[in-house]
């Protein structure tokens, strides 16, 4: 297992919290297709996968 994985095995809530912003911000931004443009959509989209990443990140370089 790599270090993020080990990270979130030790961290089950973060984990889920990341995963769970991960599909939020996809959600937001599918929602562009049925929706047509909406800068509300695309920008929290975009803050959800951007916290997605955040979170990932943090866990690669978080002391064990």
């Amino acid at each position: 297992m790599g270090k993020v994985d080990e990270y979130y095995a030790k961290h089950v809530s973060f984990a889920i919290g990341v995963h769970f912003f991960a599909g939020l911000g996809v959600a937001w931004l599918l929602s562009l297709i049925w929706q047509g443009y909406s800068l509300l959509s695309l920008v929290l989209g975009i803050v959800f996968c951007v916290a997605s990443l955040a979170g990932r990140v943090y866990a690669q370089f978080a002391k064990q």
